[in-house]
């Protein structure tokens, strides 16, 4: 099921143990309107109530068809209707959906309209029987687009993502020790815990490059040109939301990471043969001696990989470490490129290629990289922002509400997972943890030999994928802190410790406050669950008020009023009424059984013969009108009945003759004038 724009999206991963996350739970789904209330259930629960709402979409326009042809009954009150529109009025009321009255409202409007066009029948053509089909023909024409449009779009509205809130106790995220005196044990650990983090984000950097490349930016400046190689600067910026992040109650948090690299040629001090192999030696950072040298081991059969200065995650040169206060942090990164074969040439800085000169290599390779790359030097400054709020990491946690810090409050667990991760580039992580699968020419190496394509490498590209894994990684560091899981107790056996325990065993305040996503659940909206079956119960009640008056309006001999008339319609306008009403008068003469519940849905035939009741005859006592078309009947022993107070088509009105059919009237005694006569 896909998910709503504008809502939690995380790239795709591969799904996770059910024990990670909370079903039948709800939740706050992340979206950029500081999220929406939802429960999350197994997908395949997921499609089965998605499909019964659709049907109870499908019910509520059903309803709603109903309710449209009873207001059109209630509010269609006109002085002389005509026979036209007493057909529209059958054929709509007769019409179980919009979808059914379309073709009939049009054939019959058209016809209509070319009658008046032709000035012809225009005592029956009339441009308000023309209206009244119009006006029902474009109400079940909204209806029919409504209920189509309402199908299509509702399962978005309904299902947010694929996601479900996190299990507090399956969330683990290692104390980080910075200094030596942890056990080998601890800091092993510790170590497994972030290559977990930058294998899962180096390995989704491929399969997703297209999305990533248009949320992370790379560029290159001062370019320079020598004889054999090039310089450049490289830029590089992204930003990562709590949206992003999955974060329930903070979608407006955003980190915006901004940094710059340049070569630093000066650095590199000398290629040296020791006993354990071959090794470039590099002088980083000022004072640029022996104290803060850095070696590389080259080899022309090896992968070409990448040092960053001080390892991951126990730092012991603080050039690597985040300054919480100014969000600035430095840190370099030494290539192991020399001397790897090459099938084509380059003037990269970490690719420039000289003539392949290795004797005991064969000659199927013609280039081989130079020796003394230059290493980065690069500067990055993290930002963190809230809506109209910027400030730095060591903001976060304050709420004296002087503005220093964001105007929310961030809680415990989310606060210790951002200072302690962010304290060092994420950058630097991925590279120290992931070695060569961090260089997209380590991916090109081919043959026994391992050599590269020098020709298409480049450093950009290189940092290109390290940024990018960068940016995959800090979007998905609470799931991998959900992946880690750690459900036993608060010290493990390797003495790991989990930073979101308390001492008491329990769990930092936010602790499960974001969402993790996998393809086996799915999240729906709570207030679309609740608004449907809502819905379908006030209609109800709607149509059980109009059933109720109808069932109870006492109809009168007179002209009836609103909802006399609907009582009247709703009865005798049905297609099974209508037959009863032709079948009548063989039944009042005596060769059928008469007809009992005459003014329900369905009427029934009676087990009573006409014979075995008093019918009374009809006759006609006098005529008020020249031309004899307006009557007068009395029924013998009965009251008198006006049955005639407009023009004689009047008589065929089915609703008038629900009011007489009781009364055992002849169809014999009602002498239907010629066609030409009507007016």
């Amino acid at each position: 099921m896909a998910s709503n724009s504008g809502t939690f999206d995380p790239f795709s991963l591969s799904d996770i143990s059910p024990a990670t996350y909370l079903t039948w739970t709800i939740f706050t789904f992340p979206t950029e309107d500081d999220g929406k209330k939802a429960i999350a259930m197994s997908e395949a629960h997921g499609r089965v109530i998605t499909a019964l709402y659709i049907l109870l979409i499908t019910v509520i326009f059903s309803i709603t068809w109903d309710l449209i042809l009873s207001l059109i009954i209630l509010l269609y009150t006109p002085n002389h209707p005509t026979r036209t529109n007493y057909i529209t009025l059958i054929a709509t009321w007769n019409s179980p959906d919009p979808l059914h009255a379309i073709p009939v409202l049009a054939k019959h409007a058209s016809k209509i309209g070319l009658d008046i066009l032709r000035n012809r029948n225009l005592s029956e053509s009339t441009w308000k029987s023309f209206g009244l089909d119009t006006v029902i023909l474009l109400l079940a024409l909204g209806g029919f687009l409504g209920s189509l449009a309402a199908g299509l779009k509702f399962p978005d509205l309904l299902v947010l993502g694929a996601a479900a809130p996190v299990n507090p106790m399956a969330v683990f995220y290692p104390v980080i020790p910075h200094d030596m005196t942890e056990s080998n044990l601890v800091m092993s650990a510790v170590r497994r815990f972030h290559s977990r983090i930058a294998v899962r984000a180096v390995a989704s950097v491929d399969e997703y490059e297209e999305k990533i490349a248009k949320l992370v930016n790379v560029t290159t400046s001062n370019s320079t040109f020598g004889e054999s190689e090039d310089r450049y600067q490289i830029h590089y910026s992204y930003k990562v939301t709590g949206l992003d992040m999955g974060l329930q109650h903070l979608s407006h948090l955003t980190l915006h990471v901004m940094g710059q690299c340049t070569f630093e040629d000066s650095w590199y001090n000398q290629t040296t043969n020791a006993t354990e192999g071959d090794w470039e030696v590099y002088y980083v950072w000022p004072p640029h001696n022996s104290t803060e040298v850095e070696g590389v081991p080259i080899g022309r059969t090896q992968p070409p990989f990448a040092k960053f200065v001080g390892t991951m995650p126990v730092q012991t040169s603080r050039k690597n470490y985040i300054n919480q206060e100014t969000g600035q942090s430095y840190y370099s990164i030494v290539p192991s490129t020399a001397w790897r074969t090459s099938y084509t040439a380059s003037r990269d800085p970490w690719y420039a290629t000289k003539a392949q000169s290795h004797p005991r290599l064969t000659r199927k390779y013609d280039f081989e990289v130079k020796t003394g790359r230059p290493p980065l030097k690069c500067r990055e400054d993290n930002d963190w922002s809230y809506k109209h709020w910027r400030g730095k990491i060591a903001n976060l946690g304050n709420t004296a509400g002087d503005g220093s810090g964001p105007p929310v409050t961030i809680p415990d667990a989310i606060k210790q997972m951002l200072w302690k991760h962010f304290d060092t580039p994420v950058i630097v992580q991925i590279g120290a943890s992931s070695m060569a699968g961090a260089l997209k020419s380590a991916t090109r190496a081919i043959g026994p030999e391992n050599a590269i394509d020098a020709g298409s490498s480049s450093v950009e590209e290189d940092m290109r994928r390290l940024v990018s894994s960068a940016f995959l990684a800090t979007r998905h560091l609470f799931r991998d802190a959900a992946v880690a899981g750690d459900t036993d107790e608060p010290r493990s056996t390797n003495g790991t410790r989990n930073l979101l325990r308390k001492t008491d065993g329990g769990y930092l305040p936010g602790t499960g406050d974001f969402v993790v996503v996998s393809s086996n659940v799915v999240a729906l909206s709570f207030h679309q669950l609740l608004a449907v079956p809502s819905a379908l119960v006030f209609l109800l009640l709607i149509v059980s008020g109009v059933g109720f008056a109808r069932r109870h309006t006492k109809l009168s001999t007179g002209k009836p009023g609103k909802w006399q008339r609907l009582a009247l319609y709703a009865s005798s306008l049905q297609a099974t009424q209508l037959y009863r009403l032709l079948d009548q008068a063989l039944a009042e003469q005596g060769r059928q059984p008469i007809w009992s519940d005459e003014s329900g849905s369905v009427p029934f035939v009676s087990s009573r013969s006409p014979s075995q009741l008093p019918v009374p005859e009809p006759q006609v006592v006098a005529s008020d009108d020249p031309t004899g078309r307006r009557i007068v009947i009395r029924l013998q022993g009965q009251p008198q009945y006006h049955l005639s107070d407009t023009t004689l088509p009047n008589l065929y009105n089915p609703a008038k003759m629900m009011t007489t059919s009781t009364q055992h009237v002849s169809a014999s005694t009602l002498q239907r004038p010629e066609q030409e006569d009507y007016s």
